[in-house]
């Protein structure tokens, strides 16, 4: 597997995981561990991050708004994400 084909699966694996949270969202422990479960053990330092902000940027991702611990932040998929989901069968 070349490695654009493992980034492609391993940001599938993450809006994956963000659509299983629904709206409550999912921070970044909880992403860590359902992305290791599906496979991909060897998260680098900062990976997750990345392709969140990139995911943002795109508008598939939004981070949920919190009233208190606004440092541990939460993220849920947009709808423009669960489209792309949709549109590719996933």
């Amino acid at each position: 597997m070349n490695p654009q084909e493992h980034l492609e699966l391993f940001r599938d694996a993450l809006l994956r995981s963000l659509k299983a949270a629904r709206s409550a969202g999912m921070n970044l422990f909880t992403l860590e561990m359902a992305l290791r479960l599906t496979g991909f053990s060897c998260l680098a330092p900062g990976e997750v991050q990345e392709q969140i902000q990139y995911f943002m940027d795109k508008g598939f991702v939004a981070e949920v708004p919190k009233s208190h611990s606004p440092a541990n932040k939460i993220w849920r998929l947009t709808a423009a994400g669960m489209d792309d989901l949709e549109k590719r069968g996933l």
